[in-house]
């Protein structure tokens, strides 16, 4: 009857042992819930003559990584869709609200889209927000023609427009 306990004992044991090392890996991301990966900026190493190899930031390829950071933005539960157009060190998001939300921009839904686009890029500086109807519709064709090709430096004009009327930048 011992041996039969000890057994028992050992068998919960190594039960719980592996359980538990099952939720160690609860960080990873699910194929279930999500299937895209969130960009970060990378360091590459300069090339020098001989000297130590430094570590200099590689910038973030917005005309590709911007559909990963509007998927983030589209997470928050008050917005449906969104888009982020950046000119130089700034960005601008258009947001549409979902039909379930009735409320206005709020310096909350602010702060968690801009940590969204800083968090992608560091290097941003200012992050410019708006849900103004026929500024998204911009902002949502400034995107459109960025991603048909048409140069960023050609249209930071127009997004600069956008980032300064009152109702965006605060």
């Amino acid at each position: 009857m011992k041996h039969f306990k000890k057994i028992a004992c050992f068998l919960m044991a190594a039960a719980m042992c592996l359980s538990l090392t099952a939720c160690m890996n609860a960080d990873a991301p699910q194929s279930t819930t999500r299937t895209e990966t969130v960009p970060e900026a990378s360091v590459a190493p300069s090339a020098t003559n001989g000297a130590a190899v430094t570590q200099q930031p590689v910038a973030f390829d917005w005309l590709t990584g911007s559909g990963t950071v509007e998927a983030n933005v589209n997470r928050i539960s008050e917005i449906a869709d969104s888009r982020v157009v950046v000119t130089g060190t700034t960005a601008l998001v258009g947001v549409k609200f979902t039909s379930a939300y009735q409320g206005e921009m709020t310096e909350r839904i602010r702060e968690m889209v801009a940590a969204e686009v800083m968090e992608a890029d560091p290097s941003i500086q200012t992050v410019a927000v708006t849900a103004e109807g026929e500024d998204v519709d911009r902002v949502f064709e400034i995107s459109d023609r960025l991603r048909a090709g048409e140069d960023a430096n050609a249209l930071s004009a127009d997004i600069n427009e956008i980032v300064r009327n009152a109702t965006t930048l605060r």
